[in-house]
């Protein structure tokens, strides 16, 4: 049973109890009724009126079967008749031969049935026939299959290749099936002399259906070949028992979504005048026009911008924003409209609202952006990346560039908003920003004097604010691929803005940033630790690039990227890169002889260990490696943190008590 989670897309639609299955007499009536209106065998028709919830609702739908009422669907070369109802979902049957599955297919050409793998058992079912040769337009088809375990197993191939690549059990499960399955009456006949078995079949393959019969426990394979009235009537009856007795199991209300399916049955089939195309041909065509030439999907942009035009509807009906702020996030309003509604007409405050009200911790704003999206996609779920997707949608319609240019942004925008975005408390403030630094300073020298992995929420704002700019300018991209990269690493945005926020530095860089944007300075200007800008050799000011921030502020780990010079600065920096590689070198090299293998398939080094005057000399230079970081690391906290009290003793392998801040200077407070 597929187990929903809260991220699982969309709420689970309510169930009632089932209505029972119809009498034979009343199936009866309706088969006769198809037989005179569309000439079908007896077979097909009654196994369309066995797979009908309610027949005598059909026979009224369908009119005089001199001029029966039925749905028309053009197609190339004639039309094809067809009954929209709702099907018992157990009386259906999966196409065997979906034609996802034609690629990867073995035919007897290439290998001998039953010689090779599972997938080589048999031969592959092949293409359906018109029943009757002689009338090809008649509505029902047959199939040749060797025997019956023949269809077991080509549906069994057929599952698990449509729950592989296109599985829809999540969204079924709390659901059901919204759409409707196509459906014709198909008849199997066995080359075993076997009785032939006739059933309703969809004619696209149906990923929907597969889906169904995997939540239900139905065997797909025995569809044709179960007649078993009374059977059927006591399941329905135990599942609504349950439901009347107040079970509300998850597994119980999801059977009872997927009973029932809707359904388009095809019955007939209007060749044009002097055309030569049968109704197996027709089917072909339709399935082609959803499948093999559907219109143009829209696109993650257009999909993005209409789901948060939605979010922003759902919450505006829920009185979770105003009008005049649906309308400010939705960019339908100008900047002076804006400030005449005492909202801010930067768009780098407005995009920081929108990223908090995407990522917000309310339960009602969740739930209402989870109606808003599955209301349109019941696949999507509720995820980080989704938020951040339907967030730059708004967020862009700040950004007036040309399309390209504005497509380009959105690729990069999305990725800028770090997990702790998402995780975090903080708030949308509209504070200065020399106040907003000031408060990220502060946090930053925080977290660094106690060691803490979160600066806080000042900091997080401040990165939130200038992934606008950054994205915008240009300044900061995404990945861009392997082909000509001369990107140091493949980091997202929010992960650059996230180590720039963790370091004075960083925090400085962000707020200068956020400067020049507003000034209009497209070309974003570099500052050093203590927010002075900086030069190059030349004399002019230096600005910033994505290499150069992915330099300057690397991932855990890693150094900064030095800088050319002499200077005794430009020396300690480029020893700590080169140490900083070293260590990186070192662990490679310490993985590779791990895994070096025997022929045992041991690790080599388990079974020989390695030489004691190596092990020795390494250990003991590790040794002092790491008692010399300890007091590195509490300069460095000393240096750029707030002094902290500690509250226990730091105790090293050789039990002596190490005071992070016995050696170093006082820190001046007044320092940014």
């Amino acid at each position: 049973m597929i187990k929903l989670t809260s991220d699982d897309s969309v709420l689970p639609r309510p169930v009632d109890v089932l209505p029972e299955l119809a009498n034979a007499k009343s199936r009866q009536t309706l088969a006769q009724k198809l037989s005179d209106a569309f000439e079908l065998s007896d077979a097909s028709a009654m196994a369309i009126a066995n797979a009908v919830v309610d027949p005598s609702a059909v026979r009224k739908s369908i009119g005089e079967p001199s001029d029966p009422e039925v749905e028309r669907i053009p197609v190339p070369g004639g039309t094809l008749l067809g009954i929209r109802t709702t099907v018992w979902t157990r009386r259906t049957m999966p196409d065997p031969r979906n034609p996802r599955t034609l690629p990867s297919r073995r035919h007897p050409f290439a290998i001998e049935p039953g010689t090779g793998a599972e997938d080589s058992r048999f031969r592959p079912v092949p293409e359906p026939q018109p029943l009757d040769p002689e009338y090809p337009q008649l509505a029902e088809l047959a199939v040749d299959i060797e025997n019956r375990e023949h269809l077991t197993w080509a549906s069994q191939q057929a599952k698990a290749y449509v729950l592989a690549e296109n599985d829809w059990r999540v969204s079924i499960a709390s659901q059901g099936v919204m759409e409707a399955v196509w459906l014709v009456a198909t008849t199997y006949r066995h080359k075993d002399g076997t009785e032939p078995a006739t059933t309703l079949t969809t004619a696209e393959g149906s990923s929907r259906d597969t889906a169904a019969h995997s939540i239900l426990g139905v065997q797909s394979a025995d569809v044709p070949y179960d007649e078993a009235d009374a059977r059927m009537r006591s399941h329905i009856r135990k599942l609504n028992e349950a439901f009347i007795a107040g079970e509300r199991d998850p597994e119980l209300l999801a059977t009872l979504r997927c009973e029932r399916i809707p359904a388009l049955i095809l019955v007939g089939f209007e060749p044009h005048d002097g055309a030569t195309t049968g109704f197996p041909t027709a089917v072909k065509s339709l399935v082609a026009l959803r499948h093999v030439d559907p219109p143009k999907p829209w696109g993650e942009g257009p999909e993005n911008e209409s789901l948060a035009d939605e979010v922003l509807d759902e919450l505006y009906r829920r009185s979770l924003i105003s009008a005049t702020q649906r309308d400010y996030y939705a960019g339908s309003c100008t900047r002076a409209e804006a400030l005449t509604a005492h909202l801010s007409d930067d768009p780098v405050i407005r995009a920081a609202e929108i990223i908090r009200l995407f990522t917000s911790d309310d339960g009602e704003v969740h739930d209402a952006i989870r109606i808003a999206v599955t209301s349109q996609s019941t696949r999507k779920r509720m995820t980080p990346k989704l938020m951040n997707e339907l967030s730059t949608a708004l967020i862009l319609r700040a950004v007036s560039d040309d399309r390209d240019r504005v497509d380009q942004v959105r690729r990069y925008l999305r990725y800028a908003f770090s997990k702790a975005v998402h995780r975090e408390t903080w708030t949308a403030t509209r504070r200065p920003i020399e106040t907003l630094k000031s408060l990220a300073l502060e946090e930053v020298r925080e977290a660094i004097g106690s060691g803490n992995d979160e600066p806080g929420s000042a900091s997080l704002e401040l990165a939130v604010r200038a992934a606008f700019p950054l994205v915008v300018s240009g300044r900061l991209n995404a990945d861009r691929g392997t082909s000509g990269n001369q990107q140091p690493d493949r980091r997202t945005p929010g992960e650059v803005l996230d180590a720039m926020r963790r370091t004075p530095q960083g925090v400085r860089q962000l707020a200068q940033a956020l400067d020049d944007f507003g000034a209009g300075i497209n070309a974003i200007r570099a500052v050093d630790d203590d927010g002075n800008i900086r030069a190059r050799p030349n004399g002019s000011e230096l600005t910033i690039s994505d290499v150069f921030l992915r330099g300057e502020f690397p991932a855990p780990g890693k150094a900064k990227a030095a800088k050319p010079g002499d200077t005794p600065t430009d020396y300690y920096e480029a020893a700590v890169e080169r140490l900083a590689i070293a260590f990186q070198n070192v662990e490679t090299a310490f993985e590779e002889l791990a895994a070096v293998s025997g022929d045992d398939g041991q690790p080599l080094v388990e079974t020989r260990g390695v030489d004691v005057r190596l092990t020795d000399v390494w250990r003991t230079l590790l040794r002092r490696m790491a008692d010399d970081m300890v007091v590195w690391s509490a300069t460095y906290r000393r240096a750029y943190g707030k002094p902290q009290t500690p509250s226990f003793a730091a105790v090293d392998d050789e039990n002596e008590v190490d005071d992070p801040y016995a050696d170093a200077a006082d820190l001046d407070d007044s320092q940014d």
